[in-house]
């Protein structure tokens, strides 16, 4: 079953030039994962320090092992984190028939 993730990030006042490229970086890691059919990054318009993922997979479990694999064991969510102002949000939904 297909599913869309989203992910809330708002950066630290004064760390949002870090924490953009870090989310770009990130992006592009997960975007050649087996199962991704999209993801997108995008800036709030009107708050510099708020950043959302979209994403699109085919399950939750390929979505958990790229994530896994690309960016918690390579140490990325952990400078991420770091430029982080507010706990990240995560929701994951399913498409209704």
């Amino acid at each position: 079953m297909s599913i869309t993730h989203i992910t809330e990030f708002h950066a630290a006042p004064g760390q949002q030039s870090t924490l953009e490229p870090l989310l770009i970086e990130g992006r592009n890691r997960m975007r050649g994962a087996d199962g991704c059919e999209s993801f997108d990054l995008y800036r709030d318009q009107d708050d510099e320090l708020s950043f959302t993922f979209v994403q699109r997979w085919t399950s939750s479990e390929v979505h958990d092992a790229a994530f896994g694999e690309r960016i918690v064991e390579t140490g990325h969510l952990e400078k991420v984190l770091a430029g982080l102002g507010q706990p990240l949000v995560q929701r994951t939904y399913v498409m209704l028939p």
